[in-house]
């Protein structure tokens, strides 16, 4: 291999790594607004199972319209499922590159998870989503800015 060749070869990979390492580091915007639950139903699970004392399971539908959604949160003692009914939802998730989640996506948060979601689009997002914690460790959203 000539030695042009070679630096081709060395030029092209390293803008391929440099391309990769900015997609990661691609962050999603800040949201606007926090999203809003508009239904909520909590259940008390240490009275059908006394092991959960002090633990509730949260079913909500929340409605995140564009430009809104939740700052950065963990999801330790606060495993959920949610899943979009309607809209299109950009997450990120434990600093890798933003994903987005259409009808019929479903997401699951456990202990590990870290994330942010937001609503780029231009119409609604409403998603479903069940918890379980205690009332104390609940996400609370942002103040708006």
């Amino acid at each position: 291999m000539n030695g042009w060749k070679a630096a081709g070869l060395v030029a092209v990979g390293i803008s391929i790594g440099a391309g990769g390492m900015a997609a990661a580091q691609a962050m999603l915007p800040a949201p606007t607004a926090p999203m809003k639950g508009d239904q909520q139903v909590r259940i008390d699970l240490g009275k059908a199972f006394p092991q959960m004392q002090g633990y509730e399971l949260v079913l909500a539908r929340l409605t995140v319209v564009p430009g809104a959604g939740i700052a950065p949160h963990a999801h330790k003692d606060m495993p959920e499922v949610a899943n979009v009914a309607s809209g299109v939802l950009s997450e990120q998730r434990n600093g890798g590159p933003p994903h987005t989640y259409g009808p019929g996506s479903t997401l699951i948060n456990d202990e590990t998870t870290t994330h942010t979601i937001i609503n780029m689009g231009k119409e609604p997002v409403v998603f479903y989503a069940a918890h379980v914690s205690k009332p104390q460790t609940r996400v609370k959203p942002p103040a708006p800015r």
